[in-house]
């Protein structure tokens, strides 16, 4: 099976012609720290969970993502030194197509959503405050227009003109403080 290199949008393949042209192909490291920095320097995120890709057995990074002076190139086989971390990736534009692929770390993510959620618990509280508002609005007209029409100082047709008039302006009052 030929071996494709992890990176999010690099179709680098092991081929047997790899190597003359100068490109070659490491496995994840064994040593979990320096394993996690790789995985995190990726910034792939696993499709079918929540938290980032994990390496299988056999996966494999091309050269392509490291600096040249990333390798030790003094023995016949050229092999990464010792606790390199890739650090040549795509630009932005890559992880855009993939939904794989995120900018920031999964604490920031949650920071970004914690503060996403805090903005609608709000703007949440601000539409119930408005719509309270609106109502009391609404409840003190209703009540002086039909004072009005009981002292006979306006008519029943002029009290059904009053209160169309006032349920508009009451929605349109309501959109300009809800929008502003």
């Amino acid at each position: 099976m030929v071996k494709c290199c992890s990176a999010v949008g690099c179709a680098s393949r092991c081929l047997p012609n790899s190597k003359l042209k100068g490109l070659t192909f490491h496995v994840f490291p064994t040593d979990e720290n320096v394993k996690r920095k790789w995985v995190l320097a990726m910034k792939r995120l696993d499709v079918n969970a929540v938290d980032t890709w994990e390496p299988k057995k056999g996966d494999v990074l091309c050269s392509r993502h490291f600096k040249k002076t990333d390798f030790d190139r003094s023995a016949p086989n050229i092999k990464l030194k010792p606790g390199v971390i890739p650090s040549i990736f795509d630009s932005p534009s890559h992880s855009q197509e993939h939904s794989y692929s995120v900018m920031d770390s999964p604490k920031k993510l949650k920071h970004k959503l914690d503060q996403v959620i805090s903005e609608l618990e709000d703007t949440k509280k601000s539409l119930q405050n408005v719509l309270g508002r609106q109502r009391r609005l609404q409840k003190s007209l209703r009540k002086t227009i039909r004072e009005l029409k009981d002292e006979c100082l306006i008519s029943q047709e002029t009290a059904n003109r009053l209160e169309a008039f006032c349920w508009e302006w009451c929605r349109e009052s309501i959109e300009q403080d809800y929008i502003s």
